[in-house]
């Protein structure tokens, strides 16, 4: 009888499955050693082959001291690459007078005032100084014409309390008082040329104004603005201004003569804040040097703030159709005027409703400007980009005109008196009334280098110096990369799915 042998049941499958991950566990182990053993990655041959664990711990400490290294390194190259991607160099060629346009010149007189139509002095010491007592309309005239006047009036109490309101009518009460522009621009000429009739009247923070060559009001101002502006070509010229005597008035303004703003056409002018003061009686000499700044068209695919410029679609104003850093602050001056006084200077752009502040109101509108330039200029001091509520940054494309002034005695009374008077008997008389001024404005030369604002470090050159880095510390390439998702991406997948696949197609028993 032949014995029959037992039959065992054979090992559960829950015990396969559980030797399962101990497999792969091991596939992985000995495709880390492979990895280390062909890797092109300097120090992973060093470590894999290292015998002892002081030789293993000196080959890691040397890899991971070359990572920091690496890290710190391309640390400061992104730095580079995100701060400072922009250069500033000059052009190869320089750029001809003729294709510069010649800049907007604007002219405040600093008498204001037509004395024949108000007297400032007299109504002044009437109002405040006498025992008599101005009509309605005198003093709403001297209201207006206060706010034309130095800081010193809008100090003192006495000058800042009880006023009648006059702010709607302000303007137009300025218009009639103020100087006309025959009383202002005596002469102009280019060439053969004469310009004279090209002057409009400008409203500025200096009062009327007199502008040539700048944009008109309706090419400046955006649609619904209340403001004026002046048009008209230009090239180089000469130009003689004068005051009459009698308006003359040292009460009101310690300055005198006329103050000349030079700008760009599409520049709103601030009086105020940027001018040369012209004096009486003299010849003045402008020679202007522009200095031209445009952008690579490189840059457009950077961000304004990278790039530390707008381009002229990129940042919309309230008030002005073109942006350029002055027009932008001139708009943010408005609107902090606005926010903290609830009101407006006379001569700032306005939609219609926006009220304009009376003379008691001086004193908050000077306070305001002065903030907020003390404002710009402490965040202009910090070697950042200029980010602040205003967010004026420079246009990308900008001319400004540096000067050159000379000036000399000049006595057109003696001049008109022997060049003039066999022929116009009366022409020293009416000279004798008034003091004037000359001025001529020419380019100093033929040609002018101009700058450009271009890429210094762009994505190329950050992935060079990346890999450069890299390269020289670790060995590492982009092969290496390739390498890294073989070995632990690639590889590691195939192992489990094919341990898995096997897995499956096991016998059940």
């Amino acid at each position: 009888m032949i014995p029959v042998q037992p039959v065992f049941p054979k090992e559960p499958v829950e015990h396969n499955e559980a030797q399962q991950p101990s497999k792969v566990r091991s596939a992985l182990k000995s495709l880390f050693k492979e990895f280390l053993s062909h890797s092109t990655i300097h120090g992973m041959n060093y470590i894999g082959m290292a015998k002892s664990a002081l030789e293993h711990l000196w080959w890691m400490t040397v890899f991971v001291l070359s990572v920091a290294g690496c890290g710190l390194l391309i640390q400061q190259v992104y730095h580079k690459w995100d701060e400072n991607p922009v250069i500033v160099s000059f052009d190869e060629q320089p750029t001809p007078v003729w294709k510069i346009p010649f800049p907007a010149v604007t002219i405040c007189p600093e008498a204001q005032i037509k004395t024949d139509l108000f007297n400032f002095t007299e109504c002044l010491h009437t109002e405040f100084h006498s025992s008599s007592i101005l009509d309605q309309a005198r003093q709403e005239q001297l209201m207006a014409v206060l706010q034309l006047c130095d800081s010193f009036f809008h100090t003192f109490k006495m000058y800042t309390e009880n006023y009648p309101d006059v702010s709607p009518k302000i303007v137009s009460m300025l218009k009639n008082l103020s100087v006309t522009m025959e009383d202002t621009i005596k002469w102009c000429n280019y060439g053969k040329t004469f310009c004279r009739e090209a002057f409009f009247q400008t409203l500025t923070d200096n009062g009327i104004c007199y502008t040539y060559n700048g944009l008109s009001m309706k090419d400046m101002f955006n649609d619904g603005v209340l403001h004026a502006r002046a048009t008209g070509p230009a090239t180089r010229y000469h130009i003689k201004v004068g005051s009459r005597i009698k308006d003359i008035e040292s009460y009101c303004k310690e300055e005198q003569g006329f103050k000349l703003v030079l700008h760009s056409p599409d520049e709103y002018p601030v009086p105020s804040l940027k001018y040369v003061l012209l004096p009486l009686e003299q010849d003045i000499t402008v020679a202007l040097r522009p200095q031209i700044l445009t952008t690579a068209k490189v840059l457009h695919s950077y961000t304004p703030k990278r790039r530390r410029c707008f381009f002229n679609n990129e940042r919309k104003l309230k008030f002005f159709r073109y942006y350029n850093q002055n027009n932008c602050e001139v708009e943010c001056l408005t609107n902090h005027t606005l926010a903290t006084c609830g009101c407006v200077k006379f001569s700032m752009p306005r939609t219609e409703g926006t009220r304009v502040c009376g003379t008691p109101e001086m004193r908050c509108v000077l306070d305001a400007q002065s903030y907020l330039i003390q404002s710009l200029a402490k965040i202009k001091l910090k070697e950042t980009v200029v980010v602040s509520k205003c967010n004026c940054m420079q246009a990308c494309s900008t001319i400004e005109y540096q000067t050159e002034i000379t000036q000399s005695k000049y006595n057109s009374w003696q001049t008109l008196a022997l060049r003039s008077a066999p022929i116009v008997p009366n022409a020293t008389q009416r000279v004798d009334e008034t003091q004037t001024s000359k001025i001529t404005i020419y380019f100093k030369g033929d040609e002018f280098l101009s700058m450009r604002r271009g890429e210094l470090f762009g994505l190329t050159d950050f992935i060079a110096n990346c890999g450069g880095i890299l390269g020289l510390c670790l060995g590492f390439s982009l092969f290496s990369t390739v390498e890294l998702a073989y070995y632990f991406i690639a590889k590691p997948v195939l192992l489990i799915r094919n341990s898995r696949k096997t897995e499956d197609n096991k016998p059940v028993w």
